[in-house]
C-alpha cells in the first residue's frame, strides 16, 4: 500500500473501531468514558499521522537526491542543453520544457531527451527513479493535506512541509516530464503541485531582496 493511501485508510480504520465500540456498549454509557474513548482514537490518530507525514517527508528528500542525480548523472549533457537554452528563452526553463514537444521551438531538443533515453540504459532509469520517486511524494503529500483538514491541523500539515515541499518543487520545474511539453513537476497531481508552488512563492517572498530606496531629495 502506497504511503497516500495508508495515511488516509489510517483515519478510516480508527474512525470504524470507535464507531464499533460503541455500539457495542450498554445505551447508558456515561459521557466519561465516551470522552476517554475520544482521547485514546485521537492519540492513535495523531501517532499514525506524524509516521504516515514522516514517510512522506523521506519520500520527498529521496525525490530530491534522485534528481539531483540525473542533473549530474550520464545524461548530463541533455541536462545541460536545456539549461543553455532556458537563458535564452525569455520564459526561462520552463518556456522551454513546455516547447519541448514535437511541433515546438525545442522539439530538437525533445528529440535529444527521447534518444538520450532510448539509448542510455542508466540515464533511462534514473529518469525513471526520479519521477516515479516525484509522483510518489506528490500522492503522500495529498494525502497528507486531506488528513491535515480531517485533524484540523491544516496549518501544522503546511508549515511541516514547506521546506521539503519548495525543494522538489523547484528541482522537478527545472526537469523535464514524462509526457513532452511538460517538467517533471507536471507529474505530481493537481493538489501537490499547487502545495509546492505555494512553498516555492513564500520562500521567494521571504528571500526577495527588498528594493532599494532612491536618492534622497535634499533640500
Amino acid at each position: 500500500m502506497t504511503v497516500a493511501a495508508a495515511a488516509v485508510n489510517g483515519f478510516s480504520r480508527f474512525a470504524s473501531a470507535l464507531a464499533t465500540r460503541i455500539e457495542g456498549q450498554p445505551r447508558n454509557v456515561t459521557p466519561s468514558w465516551f470522552d476517554r474513548a475520544m482521547e485514546q482514537t485521537n492519540a492513535r490518530t495523531a501517532a499514525r499521522a506524524e509516521r504516515d507525514m514522516d514517510a512522506t517527508a523521506q519520500l520527498g528528500s529521496e525525490a530530491v537526491e534522485a534528481m539531483r542525480n540525473l542533473r549530474s548523472g550520464p545524461g548530463s549533457s541533455i541536462m545541460a542543453a536545456i539549461h543553455d537554452a532556458a537563458g535564452n528563452d525569455p520564459d526561462g526553463v520552463r518556456g522551454v520544457l513546455s516547447q519541448m514537444k514535437p511541433g515546438g521551438r525545442y522539439e530538437t531538443l525533445h528529440s535529444q531527451l527521447t534518444l538520450e533515453k532510448s539509448s542510455n540504459r542508466e540515464f533511462a532509469r534514473q529518469f525513471e527513479e526520479a519521477a516515479s520517486k516525484v509522483e510518489a511524494y506528490g500522492k503522500g503529500r495529498e494525502a497528507a493535506d486531506q488528513l491535515g483538514v480531517q485533524l484540523k491541523t491544516s496549518t501544522r500539515v503546511e508549515q511541516r512541509f514547506a521546506q521539503i515541499d519548495a525543494q522538489v518543487g523547484a528541482e522537478a520545474a527545472a526537469l523535464p516530464g514524462r509526457k513532452p511539453g511538460q517538467s517533471m513537476l507536471e507529474d505530481m497531481t493537481e493538489k501537490a503541485q499547487e502545495a509546492v508552488k505555494k512553498a516555492i512563492e513564500l520562500l521567494q517572498k521571504i528571500f526577495r531582496p527588498a528594493p532599494s530606496s532612491g536618492p534622497s531629495m535634499s533640500p
